[in-house]
């Protein structure tokens, strides 16, 4: 078959319109190159439908496959996950709201906290020594705590016994962050077991919690019970706090 190259460039349609002519005459006329036609396209047809049927027996195959993966395994399985999800979440909500609610609070940030929101302006009492204790508060307000410090240990010098000297000497010394110093104003207040109102054991946890050295906040836990025990200033917050504590 050496016209097969030949053959096969006709019907590729490679041949021009004269190349056909002389294609088409050959076969009318050459018996052999008819038969070697005939073969090549029977060959051709057979080779096209076994590579058909070979496509046909492949994605036949791929879709055997397919059916044969265990869908009823999948489904309990994305359920398994599912749920396994769902359970994951679900405890980190708890873990979180439980580390929320139990959560301790440092002592200096409860501290800190009500400073901020107590002590930064102080209001004055009414009584005779308004005047005096005004020029001091003034001073505080300014936020020149120095001169305030000085002008209230003044007060002291010249009164020992000023319990509202005290209590601003040491609530001045404790945003100074002289904390031995503020201690001991709040001690010397605390002494005063006659005065209802008295706030020196309370101020003085508070700068124990606000210092937080070490001990600090088992004593200070131990002033705030006094205060809760014994209905002194500063009960409600205490009782918060040692919840905190």
């Amino acid at each position: 078959m050496s016209n097969l190259k030949y053959i096969d460039d006709y019907f590729n349609g490679f041949p021009g319109d004269e190349q056909k002519q002389e294609f088409e005459k050959l076969i009318k006329n050459d018996a052999a190159f008819a038969e070697e036609v005939a073969f090549y396209v029977a060959a051709k047809a057979g080779f096209q439908q076994h590579a058909q049927q070979e496509k046909k027996e492949h994605f036949r195959n791929l879709y055997r496959q397919q059916q044969a993966v265990p869908v009823v395994q999948l489904k309990p399985a994305k359920r398994v996950w599912q749920y396994f999800s769902a359970a994951s979440v679900l405890l980190f909500i708890f873990l979180l709201t439980w580390f929320v609610n139990n959560r301790k609070t440092s002592p200096d940030q409860l501290a800190d906290t009500y400073i901020q929101q107590h002590l930064l302006t102080l209001p004055v009492t009414m009584g005779t020594q308004q005047d005096s204790l005004q020029t001091g508060l003034n001073l505080y307000k300014s936020d020149k705590l120095p001169e305030a410090l000085q002008y209230f240990e003044t007060m002291l010098k010249n009164n020992a016994a000023d319990d509202a000297a005290k209590k601003y000497a040491g609530i001045v010394s404790l945003r100074l962050k002289n904390y031995d110093k503020a201690l001991s104003h709040f001690q010397s207040l605390e002494q005063n077991t006659a005065s209802f109102s008295n706030p020196g054991k309370f101020y003085h946890a508070l700068t124990l919690l606000k210092r937080n050295s070490a001990g600090d906040k088992a004593a200070a836990i131990l002033l705030l019970k006094e205060v809760v025990a014994k209905d002194l200033e500063g009960k409600e917050t205490a009782v918060t706090w040692l919840k905190k504590l």
